[in-house]
Formats: C-alpha cells, structure tokens, sequence
C-alpha cells in the first residue's frame, strides 16, 4: 500500500475538520482517531497536527463548530417573529431539532473534558445561547414575565430541553412526541419565571 502523499493544496485544517465530524456524526468520539482521520484525508499522520496537537484540540474544534451552528438555529429561530410567545416555542423546536439530530456532536460539545483551546468553547457556547436570553429578556420587556434573573429561567429552560432531547436520543421518548414536549419545556420555563426561588 503507497503511502498517504501529503497535503499540497487545500484547507487543510476544513478537511481534517470535516473527516473528524463524519466519524463523530457516524460513529461517535469514541471512534475518533486523529491517525486514521488523516488517513481518510490522504496526508501523512503528523500533518493534522499542524492545526490540532492531539485529538482533544481536535475535539474542541468540533464543539467550537457545533456551538457556532447552534447560535446560527438560534438566531433564526427567534427571528421568526417579535411575539414572545412564538420566540420561545421556535427557539425549543430548533434547539430539540439540533440536539436530535447531532446527538454525538452535542456529546463533545458539553463533554468536561477540554484541551487547550477550552476556553474557546466556553465563549462558544456562552455566544451560541445568547438568542435563548434574549427571548426571556423581551417577554419581560413585553410584559409576559415577571422581572426575574433571565439568566436564571434560560438555564432552567436550557436544563428541560436538554433533559428532553437526551430523554429521546437514547430512545425513551419517541421523536414524534417532539411537538408535543416543546408545550412542556415552555410550561417549566414560565414556572421558573414565576417560582425562581423554588428549590424542591
């Protein structure tokens, strides 16, 4: 068998990034190895390594992605319309949409574990949840909510959608009942708004 012949023309960096996405989407992180992705894109091992020291970097890549194109659903989705009530149910339909669909990828992206471009992810994911605080802050601009931490009724929304998607990713919950639980994280999203003092 030839050797893999190195990498003359291209990004690189897009290549290996797409190769490593297919084997997480497919198979899952488990799988990912930064030997055989280079493999896949026909450089020689060491190549990638100019762009991702190891397979972490290379994951934290992946999540950086992941969060950029969870902001993007996000983002649309509360431009579908200026009415509170509609922003909060587009944006749980696409976040449990993303969250379904990209189940392995949304495994890195919340994955603890994180090389050195952590803090990458971290800004990542702060920016890509951005468009959900904005919807609590307009309902209580509109009125629709009391004037409580916005901050603290999106992670409780964030929690039940989260919640919900894992609920059906490993197959508890049907995905056609989907429609049916975005009715239910708004419900607990108005509830937290209402009783944000409410441990237990």
């Amino acid at each position: 068998m030839p050797a893999p012949r190195p990498y003359h023309h291209g990004n690189l960096r897009r290549a290996v990034l797409d190769q490593a996405g297919s084997v997480v989407r497919d198979k899952g992180a488990a799988e990912l190895s930064l030997r055989e992705v280079a493999a896949a894109v026909g450089v020689t091992h060491a190549a990638p390594r100019r762009y991702f020291a190891g397979r972490q970097d290379l994951l934290d890549a992946l999540a950086v992605e992941g969060f950029v194109r969870l902001g993007a659903r996000l983002r649309e989705a509360v431009e579908v319309s200026p009415d509170y009530d509609d922003q909060i149910r587009a944006v749980a339909r696409a976040y449990l949409a993303f969250t379904t669909s990209e189940a392995n990828l949304v495994e890195v992206m919340f994955a603890h574990k994180h090389g050195a471009d952590g803090h990458a992810v971290a800004e990542g994911a702060t920016t890509a949840f951005s468009p959900m605080l904005q919807v609590f802050r307009h309902g209580q601009a509109q009125g629709v909510l009391p004037e409580h931490d916005p901050e603290r009724v999106g992670l409780a929304f964030l929690a039940t959608l989260q919640g919900l998607a894992s609920l059906v990713n490993c197959g508890v919950v049907p995905t056609g009942d989907l429609d049916d639980l975005v009715g239910v994280a708004v419900a607990a999203a108005h509830g937290a708004a209402v009783r944000p003092g409410v441990t237990g």
